[in-house]
């Protein structure tokens, strides 16, 4: 099978490379500029999750996909990276493809939010090329998209034109000032591939901030660290991660702000572990978290995760004082090893011993079976112990 699929790689070799060179795949690791072998698997696992356009897919007239003026903005000012915005007169800011994140986000809006989008303030931030806040904008929500680089801004307000949209406007900033008296509330916001761009204390700060401007819900996309072998130390505060590097020190200003996919200025960020950043958020004064499973994103990579956050009120417990004072809970690292013991794998010794050996000798040795751990713990609830 092996073969047969290199195979089939290689007889596509050149449709896979010029499909990597336009970068039509959606914000992700593979898109931010890393090289080698790993970058390249990424790319073909995208590929073959059905990410480039024609494939289980409607067809499009080839003909229509970049009008004039925007074949010009992009001779002059360089291409979108990633996405494709269908403007008034049906043409695109890139050759089309499908943004199974987008899709998602706004799903998981529609779901979750407590009123029509409409009525909503929608915030997108390090909005890249404005594709979600214009999507939010053209459904009647007012949005606001951030961004810091100036090319993506030009991008951003050329599609804002183009729809002629007044309920979308874009700021250049930087996330890491984000305050609610310099941006208000939120009914949604979006946080989609930048958390993993920063260093662990600016992170920190930031979540803290997601929570001052956030009255509803955070939609939060990004990778999270699978292991967390490392650990970085904030206040008094340890998370688990692993950091990754986004520059090199000797990199000047200018280059650093050239990769569009990268961080600004920071030249390593930290990767937070699922739980580090639960309780982050819990910490914040998110009052529920959320792992989104559909709508499915095909080919993304198991480390990049979306999560809903509401920005809740804790709930009482009015049936059991003990549960009512129990508070936060923090979040263990790691997965917890314990499961019901139907679904350990049992040697065949154990399967032949459990199946001849009547029930008073197995009672006997369970006991030292457990104490030496061969067994797990004994789960049994107390009232059906037998006395």
């Amino acid at each position: 099978m092996d073969r047969i699929r290199c195979a089939c790689l290689a007889s596509r070799w050149p449709e896979i490379r010029a499909w990597l060179t336009r970068g039509s795949y959606s914000r992700g690791r593979a898109e931010e500029g890393q090289d080698g072998e790993a970058g390249r698997r990424e790319c073909i696992l995208r590929w073959e999750g059905h990410s480039l356009p024609g494939r289980n897919r409607k067809a499009y007239s080839s003909s229509v996909e970049i009008n004039e003026k925007t074949q010009k903005f992009i001779d002059e000012r360089g291409a979108w990276t990633a996405m494709a915005i269908k403007l008034a007169d049906g043409t695109y800011t890139r050759r089309p493809a499908v943004d199974y994140r987008l899709k998602r986000l706004v799903q998981c809006a529609e779901d979750l939010v407590k009123k029509p989008l409409k009525d909503c303030r929608v915030l997108d931030l390090a909005c890249l090329e404005g594709h979600y806040a214009i999507e939010f904008a053209l459904r009647g929500a007012e949005a606001v998209g951030i961004e810091a680089r100036d090319v993506n801004l030009e991008k951003c307000e050329y599609a804002r034109e183009m729809l002629t949209l007044d309920r979308v406007r874009f700021v250049k900033d930087d996330v890491r000032s984000l305050s609610r008296a310099k941006y208000g509330l939120f009914d949604i916001v979006i946080c989609s591939g930048i958390l993993y761009h920063l260093p662990a204390h600016d992170a920190v700060e930031f979540i803290r901030q997601l929570a001052e401007t956030c009255s509803g819900v955070l939609l939060l996309d990004t990778y999270v660290s699978l292991y967390g072998r490392e650990r970085s130390i904030v206040g008094r505060r340890e998370l688990r991660g692993h950091f990754y590097f986004e520059h090199n020190n000797s990199d000047d200003t200018r280059t650093r702000s050239e990769r569009l996919w990268a961080s600004i200025d920071n030249v390593t960020s930290f990767w937070v572990t699922q739980a580090s950043l639960l309780n982050l958020l819990s910490e914040a004064g998110f009052t529920s978290v959320l792992e989104v499973l559909t709508p499915p994103t095909p080919g993304f990579p198991k480390d990049r995760k979306t999560y809903a956050a509401v920005r809740g009120t804790p709930a009482r417990i009015h049936s059991s004082d003990l549960t009512d004072a129990i508070g936060d809970i923090h979040v263990a690292e790691g997965e917890s090893s314990l499961m019901d013991g139907s679904q350990r794998q049992k040697s065949v010794l154990f399967r032949f011993a459990k199946r001849v050996l009547p029930p008073s000798v197995k009672t006997i040795i369970k006991p030292a079976l457990r104490a030496i751990r061969v067994l797990p713990p004994d789960q049994t609830p107390e009232f059906m112990r037998k006395k």
